[in-house]
């Protein structure tokens, strides 16, 4: 007997059910005896109370399993040496009866634990416990017993037990969990087992709860998921997995989610240690109960789970009450079949939103929802994302659509704004079908079509187009009406014709349909043409003929004079090209054709008679050597093919490879060849194939052949690689011209010294080869030669060569002679050549101003050099070498020397900038090169006009008393005190004309909220720019409009209410001066207009009619003015004016047909008279007859006889008692339904 307890209590009675299972053992299908416990704990975000009490099972011969749920959460249960538990853990206890085994994997372990004894295993997750599934085996019990402290126990019965009772559960001492006793006040050992979060699940009615998938190895933790033993056997949940309920909930996205999701999970934790540290402050109560864990002789599993913390449950509705707030959608370019979408995020300036740091472009999420049903209708989601538009697509054009949104936050998701409607806009139908055919005759075709959707306009007809029977594009419209049937007549006899229709309403016509084609009748096909071959094959031959207009179907029949069948049927089609397959090679068939339309069969054609072809042979066996190799030859030979493809081999072709691709080198019927005059040491591949009167056979495999190498060939002489050094030169050598037909191995050098000894300086496989040690200015001779394996080649023809000799010694310090402030004399003398001409000098100078490095200034054999283009007082440095045929020497040491001052540098046109006005015009210059002499003035020309400038700080100055719209020509020069510098570059300066004038203002149009101003004389044709201001109500100014139109409207105003307006012109010459102020008063409002009236209480001859009130305007008196019109009259006629809202009408006429409209009168207190508004939309109505009337008395008193109080019968009690029970239960279902909702936000926060 096993025991499972629960921490929850209950006052129901005990309850029993029978259930089995098969349990599978060792990957064999065998019925276990034993007793089988499966428990997995999760944590789920919903759960069902009802789950404590119910059980999933079958009949005692089915296997069935049994669903234990947890209790409710309630506060965490601890025992002695047991570390404190945070609010949201919870605890399972296993009880192992005695002479019973349970196993533990702990890490890379196994533990094994003998009864009798309790197993504590705690789980450190925030969610609350899944229920845990309980295996059964056949014929056990599952009994839920309430104890005596209010505990509910779920007992597994075996069948004896089940028998003979149920007897009492004596209390046992707790044994070490390891086998060993147990100290006295120790608790019993403990595990903390690491849940893994899953997503939403929900329980039904019956308890069960409804999993993601099916549970696998990592929904379950070690500690739990693999119980074994002798009496214990732990197995994973083997029933099908219902569907996924929902996303993970844990499971972050993305790191944007997962920084809100920290931030508030840090929150949550602070609160939670708040709330535990006054937890263990405060004293706990037992009431006098008894100890939650007490002993039992049987296994059991406990649940337990604290409350949550208030500080989570405010924590999620501060975010739910911030994500319901978002407003509702905005909905912009609307087309025929899309629209855009726009919202904003949620906003609100509460103190306790700031808090959560929500960062709105990254942190939200929405969804977007759309119903084209009416706006209580079920929407659907077009969208989910972080962006604020969208633009909806494949929308339905002339169809009103609702659209809503709700705003995301991690987990949290608030209420749906309110929903808004938007209508598409119409457009031209839809493509209509493809005409139908109807009937035919030999000069006319009838077809017919069915009406297309209109998209919001009416369709206005049909347009047919028919072409002229030659399979051309050439339509031509036959027919354009609003009929959905035509008849073309006119028509050839047996000629194809095909047909399109389109649509067309007021906004456009409709794309064309797809083409059909339809034939008028004619008579019987002649006789066709003889057949022709396409093709021939080996097994199938490829038959053709011609098709004619009065030619719809063919038949094809072939004989086989083997087969002794006679004609048979092939094809029946409307091809004109068939491939007849499934035929034997070389043989002969005979065929005939016949064509077919609908006014019958023809002829049978004339008999042919083809033949399949011969299949190629196979292919030769592979070629093999015949005899010895040699260095230029070889002999191979080859067998013949196995199948010959049923003809003779007429020939046979070897083809062979040299490494530039197969050549045929044989054609013959012999089976061997001499291949000669080949190249030593070189690989061939040879390969055959046959021929026959099938074609050529498949290649031979590749043989491969190496025939035998020879010595190397000598090299050419080797080369110097550059110049000879005074102590080293570098050799270099290329491969010999032929290399025996082996790769070289390695090269040898041999040196001649000049007195005639020889030395080997290089053995290698390189090419190139550095000698060194040699004496400057000798003669030396070399030599070389390749090795390979089959030995050393001759040597080459020799190499003369001279050593190199060394650069020049160091020159001396350069002389530098000052010519002027631009120019200087720099020379030189020629230091020692060390045994080689001096062929150049290199000069380099030194400008700090321009490079901090020396710069190549002169090369050459001149000892002298004139430096021009210089800057003045400046200071330059010099430095030469001297280069011969060993190379550059090196430098000198620097020589400094500085340049004296002069006049300054000319001013770029590009750095002098201006402004003008219509009477000045302002210079402004950047500075020039000083050249070492500071600036001591400017010279300003203007037309001939020397102006001085002494400020050289400020570098502006303005001109002016200047002429209106002329052109000054003007330059600039800078002074110091060694001269004057150069005048800059001319400037052209054309001075501008004076502002204009502003116009006079006129009001063109008054209105009660607007008012349209003119100004000007409607011609703008200088483009002047215009700037009106209005007056506020601080009486500034304010700008309303800016531009080059001489009206404008201005809108939004109130009535009756004086503006005042100001305005200014602008051109090139800048804004002219403000016109006066204008002012003007705006009209008076008339009244708005009603919604139609109501008729109600309609007689024979009267009626009463009742209308909405309108808001008061003012200290105006608001009338109102009842018309009446009926079918005998033309014109509406005043039956009411005056102040009421409802009027009796009498004097009315019986069946009578009257419409009635009412609408506003505005009278002015002013004494300006009256303005009358707009009338509303009419309401209809017909008077009732004297019959009807008296009929409606009588059903009036029927029905309020027929609703004296009768008393209820039992079955109506039953059912109003039912119908309350039901309301009742839906009304707690979904109570607990928003609280657990509620408990998975503030859980998951």
């Amino acid at each position: 007997m096993v025991n499972v307890q629960t921490g929850s209590s209950s006052e129901d009675s005990a309850m029993s059910q029978q259930e089995g299972e098969t349990t599978p053992s060792n990957g064999e299908g065998r019925r276990s005896s034993q007793t089988d416990i499966s428990s997995e704990v999760q944590h789920s975000q919903q759960y069902s109370p009802g789950a404590h009490h119910s059980s999933r099972g079958g009949s005692p011969q089915s296997p069935g399993s049994v669903m234990l749920a947890p209790s409710l959460p309630g506060t965490p249960t601890q025992h002695a040496g047991t570390p404190p538990q945070s609010q949201q853990s919870h605890v399972v206890h296993v009880h192992v009866n005695p002479g019973e085994t349970f196993s533990i994997p702990y890490g890379d372990q196994i533990h094994t634990i003998q009864g009798p004894a309790t197993v504590q295993m705690v789980s450190n997750t925030a969610g609350p416990p899944m229920p845990i599934p309980m295996h059964v085996p056949p014929g056990h019990m599952v009994q839920q017993i309430v104890d005596e402290n209010g505990t509910l126990r779920h007992v597994i019965l075996s069948p004896q037990m089940a028998l003979h009772g149920v007897a009492p559960l004596p209390n046992t001492a707790q044994a070490p969990p390891f086998g060993g006793p147990l100290p006295t006040g120790a608790a019993p050992p403990q595990f903390y087992p690491q849940y893994p979060a899953h997503p939403n699940r929900h329980f039904h009615s019956g308890g069960a709860p409804q999993y993601p998938g099916p549970p696998t190895a990592a929904h379950m933790h070690p500690s739990i998921g693999q119980m074994h033993g002798p009496h214990h056997q732990c197995n994973t949940h083997q029933g099908p997995s219902p569907p996924p309920s929902g996303p993970p909930s844990v499971h972050l996205q993305d790191e944007r989610a997962q920084k809100v999701h920290q931030r508030l999970k840090h929150k949550v934790y602070q609160r939670q240690r708040e709330n535990y540290s006054n937890t263990q402050n405060s004293p706990r109560k037992d009431n006098g109960r008894e100890p939650r864990f007490k002993e039992r002789n049987s296994a059991s599993v406990e649940y337990q789970e604290d409350s949550n913390s208030p500080g989570e449950e405010e924590d999620a509705r501060i975010l739910m009450e911030l994500l319901s707030k978002i407003q509702p959608v905005k909905v912009a370019e609307i087309s025929a079949r899309s629209a855009l979408i726009r919202w904003s995020h949620p906003e609100d300036s509460n103190e306790k939103f700031q808090e959560f740091e929500i960062d709105p472009l990254t942190d939200y999420k929405y969804k977007l929802f759309l119903s084209d049903r009416g706006k209580e209708a079920k929407s659907r989601l077009v969208y989910s994302g972080d962006a604020v538009e969208y633009l909806l697509k494949d929308l339905k054009p002339a169809t009103e659509y609702w659209i809503c949104i709700s705003a995301l936050l991690d987990d949290f998701k608030g209420d749906r704004s309110e929903a808004i409607s938007f209508v598409t806009n119409a457009c031209e139908p839809e493509t209509p079908l493809v005409p139908k055919f109807v009937n035919r005759t030999k000069t006319s075709i009838a077809v017919k079509w069915n009406a297309v959707v209109d998209n919001g306009s009416k369709v206005l007809g049909y347009s047919l187009e028919c072409d002229d029977g030659k399979c051309e594009d050439n339509f031509t419209e036959v027919y354009s009406d609003l009929g959905r049937q035509f008849k073309v007549t006119k028509l050839q006899a047996s000629t194809c014709y095909r047909f399109r229709l389109a649509a067309f309403n007021e906004i456009g016509k409709s794309d064309f349909s797809e083409s059909v084609c339809y034939s008028t009748s004619g008579s019987a096909p002649s006789q066709p043409d003889q057949l022709c071959l396409k093709d021939a094959f080996i097994t199938k031959l490829v038959l053709g003929w011609t098709k004619r207009p009065s030619d719809d179907d063919f038949t094809l029949q072939m004989e086989d004079d083997i087969s002794g069948h006679g004609f048979l049927p092939v094809y029946n089609g409307k091809d004109t090209v068939y491939a007849v397959g499934g035929l034997r090679r070389n043989t002969k068939y005979t065929f005939r054709m016949c064509a077919i339309n609908e006014e019958g069969q023809s002829k049978w054609s004339e008999n042919v008679v083809f033949s399949t072809l011969s299949d190629k042979p196979g292919a030769p066996s592979k070629p093999i050597l015949k005899g010895r190799i040699h260095s230029n030859s070889f002999r191979v030979s080859w067998d013949a093919p196995k199948d010959n493809g049923g003809a003779e081999i007429s020939q046979y072709v070897l083809e062979m490879d040299d490494g530039r691709g197969f050549e045929v080198i044989y054609t013959g019927m012999d089976m061997e060849f001499q291949c000669d005059h080949l190249e030593a040491g070189h690989t061939y591949k040879v390969r055959t194939l046959c021929t026959s009167a099938g074609g050529h056979s498949e290649y031979s495999e590749v043989t491969s052949i190496t025939t035998l190498a020879v010595l190397p060939a000598s090299c050419q002489p080797p080369k110097l690689q550059g110049k000879p050094k005074a102590t080293s030169l570098h050799l270099k050598w290329s491969s010999p011209s032929y290399t025996g037909g082996a790769p070289i191995t390695e090269y040898e050098v041999c040196m001649t010294m000049p007195d005639n000894t020889t030395r080997h300086v290089y053995r290698g496989y390189d090419t190139d080869s550095l000698v060194a040690g040699l004496l400057p200015g000798r003669v030396y001779l070399f030599q070389v030669r390749a090795y390979n394996k089959a030995g050393a080649g001759q040597w080459s023809d020799p190499l003369e060569a001279v050593s190199g000799a060394g650069p020049p010694d160091r020159c001396k310090e350069v002389h530098v002679q000052v010519k002027s402030a631009h120019s200087q004399l720099v020379s030189w003398e020629e230091p020692v050549n060390n045994g080689a001409t001096i062929t150049e000098f290199r000069l380099e100078w030194l400008n700090q101003r321009e490079s901090p490095e020396f710069i190549q200034l002169y090369v050459g054999p001149a000892l002298n050099y004139e430096v021009k283009g210089l800057t003045p007082a400046a200071q330059y440095s010099y430095r030469v070498q001297a280069i011969n045929s060993a190379g550059p020497g090196p430098f000198s040491a620097a020589t400094s020397s500085t340049t004296p001052p002069s006049s300054p540098g000319v001013i770029s046109s590009s750095s002098i900038k201006y402004s003008v006005t219509a009477t000045a015009v302002t210079l402004s210059w950047r500075a020039p090169s000083a050249n070492g002499a500071d600036i001591t003035s400017y010279n300003v020309d203007c037309n001939g006009n020397l102006i001085s400038v002494f400020d050289t700080d400020l570098l502006e100055y303005c001109v002016d008393s200047l002429t209106p719209e002329t052109v000054y020509r003007v330059r600039v020069q800078a002074v110091n005190s060694v001269g004057v510098g150069p005048f800059s570059s001319p400037l052209k300066i054309q001075t501008r004309s004076l502002p204009p004038l502003p116009p006079r203002i006129e009001c063109a149009g008054i209105g009660f909220n607007s008012l349209k101003l003119k100004w000007g004389d409607s011609k703008n044709v200088d483009f002047m720019q215009y700037t009106l201001e209005m007056a506020g109500k601080n009486g500034s100014f304010a700008p309303i409009y800016n531009g080059t139109s001489q009206t404008f409207k201005v809108n939004k105003l109130s009535e009756q209410t004086l503006y005042s307006f100001r305005l200014f012109a602008a051109n090139d010459a800048g804004n002219g001066p403000y016109s006066e102020e204008y002012t003007f008063c705006t009209s008076k409002a008339p009244p708005p207009t009603l919604k139609a009236p109501k008729v109600w209480d309609i007689l024979e001859n009267s009626c009463k009619v009742e209308w909405s009130s309108t808001k008061q305007m003012g200290d105006d008196l608001i009338l109102y003015q009842l018309q009446l019109h009926s079918s005998l009259e033309n014109e509406f006629r005043t039956v009411y004016r005056g102040s009421e809202i409802s009027y009796a009408l009498e004097g009315l006429e019986q069946k009578s047909e009257y419409r009635v409209r009412v609408g506003t009168v505005r009278v002015c207190s002013d004494g300006s008279g009256e303005l009358c508004g707009a009338y509303s939309p009419g309401s209809a109505f017909t008077c009732k007859s004297h019959e009807l009337v008296s009929r409606s008395v009588k059903t009036c008193a029927a029905l309020q006889a027929s609703t004296e109080r009768k008393p209820l019968t039992d079955q109506q009690w039953a059912v109003i008692i039912l119908l309350c029970f039901i309301l009742l239960g839906i009304l707690i279902a979904f109570i607990v339904q928003q609280l657990l909702s509620y408990s998975r936000h503030v859980a998951t926060g």
